[in-house]
């Protein structure tokens, strides 16, 4: 492994937990705070340092007092890291910025959705308004028929049903509310668009009233959505309907997991900051956030059946990754983790093996105990993967959890990604 010249006194280079392809990197000169962002397709150390083309980096760089920070900023797909490089070069406009040593913002074809703001417009559409516009009252019959909907079904006739009885109960539709984008370009279509409320507008057709009255519409202008992408449009509708709330229809697994599935399909790593924000967002249990992933991988693979392969993680470069991460995390090898950690092919388990050395390591360390098993989990391939859910998975997951229980050590067993593209990005 090559290491870092004498001129780097500081790095900062997190564990590349997905085994991802390219990351994005950042030189800071410690004596005049001028920075360098970079990327590179490969791992850190690997012999790479950068690819800057600037004199004066050079010069600062072998400079007899150069000191200099090293940062790995992310980990992904090669066409994920340049849009990162892309958007952090762009928000400081760095080709012509004193304090950067980069001559270009860097180019991507991928957008990267920004989750934080679509979280403060759905925040904000929550309390029915939006940057000063506050919901007004329109008739049901003057609403715009275009709706964007990123549910897997159109309507949910139950749903519709429950917001019916309660227009029907309550002779009213003021405790609703439509969410419109005026003017809105979106998936070829120009137009006033509904991206929340679509269940809203039904009840109130079907209700005793017929479509009769007015609902609370808070409409979004064209100058404040303009710049946001079809996809954030999506995200904000899902964002719209938060897991937290009722009687509003929550978004489901295979909501979110579909948004995942999109982002994967663009280049974007299962382990990158958008999708891992869109999961915190729903606030995901961990055994959550593993069915969403679970659900996002079946989704990517029947939509990519040939462009890619199994992962073996008891091999290779991926494998010798994980093994180095369980080095550093498992308490058997030194660490105060209180964690147990093993990574294991549905293939082949021998459960008792461990449960007998967390036991036997709890009794030895009474100030260090197991309190973790934690378990990564591959399939080799279909067959395995199909055998494991339908006969193994939840058997074991019972038994498991049954003879943990007394010696006060939990599960928590996560699945890796199961396909790599077996096309490379140069």
């Amino acid at each position: 492994m090559e290491t870092l010249p004498k001129q780097v006194v500081k790095q900062n280079v997190a564990i590349n937990y997905d085994n991802s392809e390219a990351f994005v990197y950042k030189f800071t000169n410690l004596n005049n705070n001028s920075k360098y962002i970079g990327i590179h397709k490969g791992k850190p150390f690997d012999g790479y340092l950068n690819s800057s083309t600037n004199d004066k980096f050079h010069e600062d760089f072998l400079s007899p007092n150069a000191e200099f920070q090293y940062d790995v900023l992310q980990y992904g797909t090669y066409e994920y890291v340049k849009a990162v490089e892309h958007t952090l070069l762009s928000e400081v406009n760095a080709k012509d910025s004193d304090e950067y040593y980069n001559k270009t913002n860097g180019s991507s074809n991928l957008s990267i959705p920004n989750i934080t703001e679509c979280k403060y417009v759905a925040e904000k559409i929550a309390k029915k308004e939006y940057e000063g516009i506050s919901a007004k009252f329109i008739p049901v019959k003057n609403l715009p028929k275009h709706r964007s909907q990123i549910r897997e079904f159109t309507l949910l006739p139950s749903h519709v049903k429950l917001l019916r009885d309660i227009i029907n109960d309550k002779s009213t539709l003021e405790h609703l509310m439509v969410v419109i984008l005026k003017d809105r370009y979106y998936r070829g279509r120009k137009g006033d668009f509904v991206i929340d409320g679509n269940h809203s507008i039904e009840a109130a057709i079907t209700s005793r009233f017929a479509g009769a009255g007015s609902i609370p519409v808070l409409e979004i202008p064209e100058d404040m959505h303009k710049d946001w992408t079809d996809q954030e449009v999506d995200i904000i509708s899902l964002m719209c309907n938060p897991r937290t709330e009722n009687p509003r229809l929550e978004s489901s697994y295979e909501d979110i997991a579909r948004q995942i599935c999109t982002l994967r399909l663009q280049g974007f790593n299962s382990a990158s900051k958008p999708i891992k924000d869109l999961k915190d967002h729903f606030k995901l249990s961990s055994n959550e956030k593993t069915k969403v992933s679970k659900i996002a991988n079946e989704m990517f693979a029947e939509l990519n059946p040939n462009d890619a392969t199994w992962i073996n993680y008891g091999t290779g470069s991926e494998g010798r990754e994980i093994k180095k991460l369980i080095e550093k995390e498992c308490v058997t090898h030194g660490h105060h983790t209180g964690i147990f950690s093993q990574c294991y092919s549905t293939s082949k388990y021998n459960a008792w093996s461990d449960l007998y050395d967390m036991i036997l390591y709890n009794e030895k360390n009474p100030n260090d105990k197991i309190t973790t098993y934690k378990v990564r989990w591959y399939h080799t391939d279909v067959n395995y993967k199909k055998t494991w859910e339908k006969k193994w998975q939840k058997n074991n997951e019972s038994v498991i959890d049954s003879l943990l229980k007394p010696h006060g050590i939990t599960r928590d067993w996560t699945y890796l990604d199961e396909k790599r593209s077996k096309v490379t990005t140069k």
